[in-house]
């Protein structure tokens, strides 16, 4: 199973657009502000939607004014004292909707039984529509004139406190909400969801003049239960913006003068999450673990002792002030070590460098911290350790294959997203990249020569160098195109606008 292509409609830049996906690695390419980056979120956005809340600019500009003119419309129902009708078909006009198209065989139905379209299908392209809707249009329509009413009389109350007499002309105030945009931004997530709709593949049509055409849903559609993509897709993201630099010392007092971290981004701050969820010794322990246990528990002991030894002097000087007496709590200081403790400061991960001296052949090991590496080995370091990281993540590598992990369902298809890998990297060191990063996320024994396991890789970037590694037929070129224009089509090429 794999996704062969998505449809994109009303997000962000992407008005209506398909982007077919290689079976493997499929590299998105295209001017600054064509939509690449748009059509990244928008996998995450809908694919992972905890988390990642819509906002009210991931829809696209042009359709604002139509929901507004919704909201005045209502206004207008709610002044004249008439009924409206809450027709969904014209907010699927304007609101964000990704449609999943997914190249599955006879033996993988058992994975898409809710999505099936009829009995007689077999194998082939199957498709569902993840749509942002409205939870119940009564209850925004009730919520958002009632708003709109309040706004109105406060508006009222501030004009007539204006003096007359004024030198000073009055200025309309301006109070929440100005119109449904207006209200929708801030309550975007009280109002809208999405929800999943099976699509009809017979009714698939071709895109025209670099246009898609997503097919509409009849009257008779009715929403998924549930949501059909948890358990069947597994997605994990690398973003653009992944902020190396110093990491900040421990005990240092200068923080101003330090680059901050962008924290899990550190190699540090990695290695700690993969050896919470892999490796921890406490979590789900084996006999492998024993040894490491007992270090720890010996380690304990011997800190408490320790520790009562040193604070005794302290709490003999609070005795004689009268605490604590016969029947009162003792104090007790004590530690709770985990073998997690080592890996939670800065210094946790450094690199080693030989020195040798100029007049002599001895050599010294000096140990640099983290962010002392240069940026583009640390992005390089980063990236491959995360991509390894996500592989094993999908695969229960580890303390991951514990009981409560293996009653999770097993998702057959891992969608990997990576934004603008080049960054900090020379060019032969991104051409390496490109070319070993999808082995890196089939590295398993499991996965190697398995057909009921796939893994999709999409990376957009800007560098020709990555581009060059990437055979032809895998570039997206995503282009610029005016609202009303229509371009030759020279290469795989989508619209945005």
């Amino acid at each position: 199973m794999n996704i062969a292509f998505i449809e994109i409609a009303n997000f962000r830049k992407l008005l209506a657009v398909r982007v077919d996906l290689s079976s493997n690695t499929t590299l998105l390419v295209g001017a600054n502000n064509s939509g690449k980056t748009s059509a990244l979120v928008a996998l995450r956005k809908f694919l992972t939607p905890k988390g990642r809340p819509f906002e009210m600019n991931d829809i696209t500009l042009c359709h604002h004014a139509d929901i507004n003119a919704v909201g005045q419309d209502w206004i207008s129902a709610r002044d004249s004292k008439s009924t409206i009708s809450f027709m969904e078909e014209s907010w699927a006009k304007v609101l964000p909707a990704l449609d999943l198209w997914l190249n599955v065989e006879e033996d993988e139905i058992h994975h898409v039984r809710d999505l099936i379209p009829d009995l007689e299908f077999v194998n082939g392209e199957i498709g569902v529509r993840l749509r942002l809707e409205p939870k119940d249009f009564s209850l925004l329509f009730k919520d958002f004139v009632d708003a709109a009413a309040k706004a109105e009389n406060l508006k009222a109350i501030a004009r007539e406190r204006h003096p007359e007499n004024s030198e000073k002309p009055y200025s309309e105030l301006k109070i929440w909400p100005s119109n449904l945009v207006d209200f929708l931004a801030r309550r975007m997530s009280d109002y809208l969801t999405i929800r999943a709709y099976p699509l009809d593949p017979s009714a698939l049509q071709s895109p025209e003049k670099l246009r898609a055409f997503p097919q509409q849903l009849p009257e008779t559609a009715w929403p998924l239960d549930g949501n059909p993509i948890s358990g069947l897709i597994r997605v994990d993201d690398i973003q653009a913006q992944r902020g190396f630099g110093e990491v900040h010392p421990d005990g240092a007092e200068d923080v101003a003068t330090v680059r901050p971290s962008s924290g899990a981004n550190q190699l540090s701050e990695q290695l700690r999450a993969y050896y919470k969820r892999h490796l921890d010794p406490t979590n789900s322990p084996d006999p492998k673990d024993l040894d490491a246990l007992q270090a720890i528990d010996a380690a304990q002991e011997a800190f408490n002792l320790r520790l009562t030894e040193s604070f005794e002097p302290t709490f003999t000087e609070v005795r004689v002030m009268g605490y604590p007496g016969g029947s009162d709590p003792r104090p007790l200081v004590a530690t709770k070590l985990k073998a997690i403790d080592g890996l939670n400061h800065t210094a946790a991960v450094s690199f080693e460098v030989t020195a040798k001296h100029e007049n002599s052949e001895s050599k010294q090991i000096l140990l640099l911290p983290e962010g002392s590496n240069g940026l583009g080995y640390q992005n390089l370091i980063s990236m491959i350790f995360r991509l390894m990281s996500f592989r094993d993540a999908w695969m229960r590598v580890g303390k991951a294959n514990s009981d409560s992990q293996k009653q999770e369902k097993f998702e057959p298809l891992h969608l990997v997203l990576i934004e603008e890998p080049e960054a900090h990297l020379h060019a032969q060191v991104q051409q390496v990249f490109i070319k070993k990063a999808y082995q890196v996320l089939r590295a398993h024994v499991d996965l190697k020569e398995s057909t009921q396991l796939s893994t999709q890789l999409v990376v957009s970037t800007h560098s020709s160098h990555v581009a060059h590694e990437i055979p032809f037929d895998r570039l997206r070129y995503f282009r610029r195109i005016p609202a009303g224009m229509v371009a030759p089509v020279t290469l795989p090429h989508l619209l945005s606008q």
